[in-house]
């Protein structure tokens, strides 16, 4: 029987970048995929016959570029690309916010709703980009403690900030720098991701931060999208590691992780095969990794109480539709193809809608009203619908799991109806285009996706379950309190999304552990962090009220848009020859 190095549970991001890693470092790696495709919730799939969509996550920003480039990602095929507008808020009295790749155009429409918070939104952008500049480095790297990061902050003079990206409500962090309702309503959405709560929350304020730390091709505050869907990087990542010598095997769904003398040996698949290995690494969340995988007695009461305690409510849905006709939204031309229709639109993005949404969500209930995300990639990705059609997808964040009276398999249809009425007022003419759609539910998330209650961060990004805190002490460095027994996924540090540090962290501790040799260790706080000439000089001219001035007039001003660009820049993309 093959004894391998390690195997991997599950083809999720995460599993598949440990399987990279490890394969690189010259180890015998196996994954075993319970579905027929790789990339669990990165992935794209043919939901109706001759048509793709990304299936649960469909919009790239935070995967790491450490990644892509060590990975050799583009090599094995992924193709990552941008829309001239990133976003558009669309309001029911036709009114719309577009949030455009340039700074120039996005400053001038966010003046159309207020000047102050068009200089506001300057300033905002600079304080998002030192959060990023103090938190990038604990992101590729074992769980920091909750102090040794407060402690960063506090070396780099900028306490308030952490207080503001970390422990305030997304309402009170975006009242501190926002006048218009419309624009404080768009940003609120990225704070309301699979969260169980409102705007007015705790600590939702880092939920927001935790999407701020994305960049695309270096650029911090930007995303795009994957040519063939999301599931273009989880197949790169396969192709990545395959060629380095991992084996991946699809539709072996594991029963239990196989222990002897208390030690991971392997694991039984369904099937009843028993695979072995010195190692066995679990992509999925940390509920289901220690309390379902793993023989009963395993784990002890204790830290059975805290999984059992762990926070994994918050969860979202999706419904996919097969349109022969782009929507007419209320406020633009109709029949007039646009802008607004290859960026994800946001509709209803109202603070009080996501307010009366969090109310549904305590009670149980399904809101009388919905924001509704909605991205129709095909409008710039051919590959994904036949001639003359279009794959739209809806998102519709904040719903219970349980559901006080029914079940979301009772409901699933009467809840999809009233979600396209909701879309029905802000693109009237789709009422008569939909051929077909797809409806995915918290449930389906769970019961298909292997996502415990729906929530796709693998448990809620509060502060309480965050750094080494996160799934619990016993489990923040990777190692399981089983011998020889690893958690990669998003329930490890540094969180969910689509970004792979949580992989890339897991495989060198495992790297370590099988060489023998010591293991990373957390980022330590030295001296506060030297920003660039260019971010020192903007923090210094930014301090006055005169710089403030002369920074706007150049954020917005066409001709200096590649100043702009550079000043946005990651520091590690500032630096790098690509």
């Amino acid at each position: 029987m093959t004894t391998y190095d390690a195997i991997i549970i599950g083809a999720g991001h995460n599993g598949l970048i440990t399987a990279g890693y490890l394969a690189r470092a010259g180890k015998k790696v196996l994954v075993v995929e319970a579905r027929d495709v790789v990339g669990g919730a990165c992935t794209s799939e043919e939901l109706i016959p001759g048509a793709t969509w990304s299936s649960c996550a469909f919009i790239a920003s935070l995967l790491r570029p450490e990644i892509i480039a060590e990975l050799e990602l583009e090599r094995y095929g992924l193709e990552m690309y941008q829309t001239e507008a990133n976003e558009v808020s669309i309001f029911g009295d036709g009114s719309h916010l577009f949030m455009w790749k340039d700074m120039d155009r996005t400053l001038k429409e966010i003046e159309k709703f207020s000047k102050r918070d068009a200089q506001a939104f300057l300033d905002f952008g600079l304080r998002v980009k030192k959060f990023a500049s103090i938190l990038t480095p604990f992101l590729l790297s074992p769980a920091p403690s909750r102090s040794q990061v407060l402690a960063a902050f506090e070396a780099a003079g900028a306490e308030d900030l952490f207080n503001e990206m970390v422990l305030l409500s997304t309402k009170d962090l975006l009242d501190r720098y926002f006048d218009s309702e419309h624009i404080k309503g768009l940003f609120t959405f990225f704070g309301m991701i699979s969260v169980w709560g409102g705007p007015s929350t705790p600590g939702t304020g880092y939920v927001y931060g935790h999407h701020s730390v994305g960049e695309f091709k270096g650029t911090l505050g930007q995303w795009g999208f994957v040519k063939g869907g999301m599931g273009g990087i989880t197949q790169a990542l396969a192709r990545s590691a395959q060629a380095h010598g991992a084996e991946i095997r699809l539709s072996s769904p594991v029963r239990q992780v196989v222990l002897t003398k208390g030690q991971a040996t392997g694991v039984q698949l369904v099937s009843g095969e028993t695979l072995s290995a010195r190692t066995v690494i679990s992509n999925p969340d940390p509920q289901r990794s220690m309390l379902e995988l793993l023989p009963p007695g395993a784990v002890d009461a204790k830290l059975t109480a805290k999984l059992q305690n762990y926070d994994a409510r918050g969860s979202m849905a999706r419904i996919h539709l097969l349109i022969d006709e782009l929507p007419d939204y209320v406020g633009f031309t109709a029949g007039e193809f646009g802008p607004q229709h290859q960026a994800q639109a946001i509709l209803g993005a109202s603070i009080e809608n996501f307010e009366l949404a969090w109310e549904a969500q305590r009670r149980g209930e399904i809101p009388d009203d919905f924001v509704i995300e909605a991205v129709i990639q095909s409008t710039h990705d051919d590959t994904l619908a036949p001639a003359g059609k279009h794959t739209m997808t809806l998102g519709v964040q904040q719903l219970p799991f349980e559901l006080a009276g029914t079940d979301w398999d009772s409901i699933r249809e009467e809840w999809a109806d009233r979600v396209l009425e909701v879309l029905f007022r802000y693109a009237p003419n789709l009422r008569h285009h939909i051929l077909e759609r797809v409806i995915i539910t918290p449930k389906d998330l769970e019961r298909d996706y292997g996502l415990t209650g729906g929530n796709i961060f693998h448990g809620a990004m509060f502060f309480d379950q965050l750094f080494n805190n996160r799934p619990t002490p016993e489990l923040a460095d990777y190692r399981t309190t089983v011998g020889n027994y690893y958690l990669c996924g998003s329930g490890t540090h540094p969180g969910g999304g689509v970004m792979g540090a949580n992989g890339h962290n897991a495989a060198k501790v495992v790297i370590a552990d099988l060489n023998g040799t010591p293991a990373p260790t957390a980022t330590r706080v030295g001296p506060a962090p030297k920003a660039g000439v260019i971010d020192r000089a903007m923090e210094t001219v930014m301090d006055t009220k005169a710089g403030k001035k002369l920074g706007y007039t150049v954020a917005s001003t066409p001709a200096l848009r590649k100043v702009v660009k550079f000043a946005a820049r990651s520091d590690s993309s500032r630096n790098s020859p690509r």
